[in-house]
């Protein structure tokens, strides 16, 4: 009964011993915990209305995460609506419809600017080139212009009566540099005008005879000249060819009788001498560059065909009469 008894007041005494140890741990052990989480303070509820924390300890972030996503307010219908449309405009896009606005990327704005920026410089370039060889163009050909006048001379068979005639030409000029030797070519588009005279006189038994004629020839000419610049300088030298067409001719032709009776003089035949279609010739050209831009000439034309249609002359005087002319034109040529 005594041992009974003592043994109840072990387990009483044992038993509050443990409650008081077990209080004490727990509270030492919160207040750590509270002031970890609670910036230092160990206070659970300083006095303040404010409502002690709805969570504490492990997992408060995950949930804190979760609380916040279900108070955020969900998206208006609209907005889905432009979303999913959107969704589905870029789904329906091919390679095929990158040039259609729905379908363009943000950058492509940029890219644009960049294949603005590349035309406009590939035109500029090719500007610059144009510009370029037309400059090139301009300095290795030069026009201009020529105006000469001079006198002719007609050799040949028949030909010592024709005397010395007279001519005007005129036209346009190209000149090209050929590197920087001093050589140049020099082609021509001219007009021309030549006159020829002729006068004989024949002494027979019973009377004597005096012819007179003129042929009037007007001509386009196509000379081409290489020339050269001795030493670079401003003298220069040049052989050539000319080629002239006939554009038009007029001839007349009058003849005087003096006879022991008197003189008889028949009325002028026109056009009995009819002048070739087409003639050529080789040129010397000889000059003086005065500047860069303005020149002299004295230029040599000899034909190698002759003046003279043979196989329509109508006057009995000329008939086999071959006129090979020279021509020496003076001339100023400016090229512009």
């Amino acid at each position: 009964m005594l041992n009974a008894k003592f043994i109840l007041t072990l387990a009483i005494l044992s038993l509050f011993g443990t409650f008081a140890f077990a209080q004490e741990y727990e509270a030492e052990v919160d207040s750590a915990w509270i002031a970890s989480q609670n910036g230092g303070s160990t206070e659970m509820n300083d006095g303040n209305d404010e409502a002690a924390p709805s969570c504490i300890g492990d997992g408060c972030d995950e949930s804190a995460s979760q609380a916040a996503e279900s108070n955020t307010p969900a998206a208006a219908p609209e907005e889905k609506a432009k979303v999913a449309s959107a969704a589905d405009d870029e789904e329906d896009c091919t390679p095929a419809d990158s040039l259609l606005p729905e379908c363009r990327d943000t950058p492509a704005a940029s890219d644009d600017d960049e294949d603005d920026d590349t035309y406009d410089r590939y035109i500029n370039e090719n500007s610059d080139i144009s510009r370029a060889s037309r400059e090139g163009f301009t300095k290795a050909v030069e026009l201009g212009f020529r105006l000469g006048a001079g006198i002719n001379k007609s050799f040949g068979h028949n030909a010592e009566d024709w005397n010395l005639g007279i001519e005007v030409t005129g036209g346009l000029v190209a000149q090209m540099n050929i590197g920087n030797g001093g050589f140049s070519t020099v082609m021509e588009l001219d007009f021309s005008y030549r006159r020829y005279n002729y006068e004989a006189e024949f002494v027979y038994d019973d009377y004597s005879e005096s012819d007179e004629a003129t042929i009037s020839i007007a001509l386009f000419e196509i000379p081409v000249i290489l020339r050269y610049a001795i030493n670079e300088g401003n003298f220069f030298v040049g052989l050539g060819f000319d080629l002239g067409l006939k554009l038009t001719d007029v001839s007349t032709f009058q003849q005087t009788i003096d006879t022991k009776k008197g003189v008889e003089e028949e009325d002028p035949r026109d056009n009995t001498l009819p002048a070739a279609l087409l003639e050529l010739g080789g040129i010397v050209d000889l000059g003086y560059y005065i500047t860069r831009n303005a020149f002299v000439d004295v230029r040599f034309l000899q034909n190698f065909t002759n003046l003279l249609n043979e196989d329509v002359i109508a006057e009995t005087t000329m008939l086999k009469t071959t006129l090979y002319g020279l021509h020496v034109t003076v001339g100023v040529s400016f090229l512009l």
